[in-house]
């Protein structure tokens, strides 16, 4: 199968509400405030409604509850908030069939967005930009289990990560990697997100040295480590303990891992 016939396949495109889309532009604007961002989220009641409650949940919830999107977006930060705003675009944007655990997939995709976030504050790198990576990182995935449903339930019943991509790629003639920096590309998202779901099984490859494909790719395999070793154990550290985590403190990392995990958990409750 080619990767233009598999877009083909598909009945319509995933695709991000307008509103959504405006706001992700606002966001890269160095004119934007957040009063206007605000006033462009309330256009959106979907997107509305979960601001509000993650501004009301146990993680932000301060003295008083918050009643209006101004001051959700204010306790929130801007951060956090362009955060919400893309993930709730992309989740929202997508059905799955009823073999596919799709509250699951999110769960799995936020825990990789959270460790992502680790990563990039110990590397230097945008520590918010490496979470939207990893909450984006396998959406290609749910393009193949919607335009390729029979080929989909045969590499279901496989492994993940590495070895799911190396299996699509021997069935498909490409991996969920090619098919989410496609999508990417179509919803016209920033280049830095389109290469770090493309190159996020080969990150020594990606342009420029970028660091997001590197953060991406180890998020991933601790994510697997920790599904592996039963979470955050001494086993699951030994395990990622390879070439590429020479720059990682590890130790650290692990030490924070389940306080970051307990949060970005309730956080993809809250969008699915």
């Amino acid at each position: 199968m080619e990767l233009e016939q598999l877009f083909k396949s598909l009945h319509a495109l995933p695709s991000i509400p307008k509103v959504a889309q405006d706001l992700l532009q606002q966001f890269d604007s160095p004119k934007t405030s957040l009063d206007s961002v605000a006033k462009n989220i309330e256009k959106d009641p979907v997107i509305a409604a979960k601001i509000l409650r993650l501004a009301n949940s146990a993680r932000f919830r301060g003295s008083r509850e918050s009643s209006s999107i101004d001051d959700a977006a204010m306790r929130l930060g801007f951060e956090t908030l362009r955060t919400l705003v893309l993930s709730s675009a992309v989740t929202g944007a997508f059905q799955a069939g009823p073999n596919f655990d799709l509250k699951g997939f999110w769960h799995k995709s936020f825990q990789v967005a959270g460790i992502c976030r680790l990563l990039a504050k110990q590397t230097g790198a945008d520590a918010e930009i490496a979470f939207t990576c990893g909450v984006m990182h396998n959406i290609g995935e749910l393009l193949i289990q919607t335009g390729a449903p029979e080929i989909a339930a045969r590499i279901n019943s496989g492994h993940g990560g590495a070895g799911r991509v190396a299996n699509e790629t021997l069935q498909l003639g490409f991996g969920y990697p090619e098919v989410g920096a496609e999508l990417a590309k179509r919803w016209q998202l920033p280049k830095v997100i389109q290469n770090a779901i493309a190159y996020q099984a080969q990150p020594l490859k990606a342009p420029d040295n970028e660091p997001q494909p590197r953060i991406v790719a180890q998020a991933i395999l601790i994510a697997d480590a920790l599904e592996e070793h039963g979470g955050v154990t001494p086993e699951a550290q030994e395990a990622v303990n390879g070439p590429l985590f020479e720059e990682i403190n590890l130790e650290a990392l692990f030490k924070a891992l389940p306080g970051v995990l307990e949060a970005d958990k309730a956080f993809s409750e809250l969008l699915t």
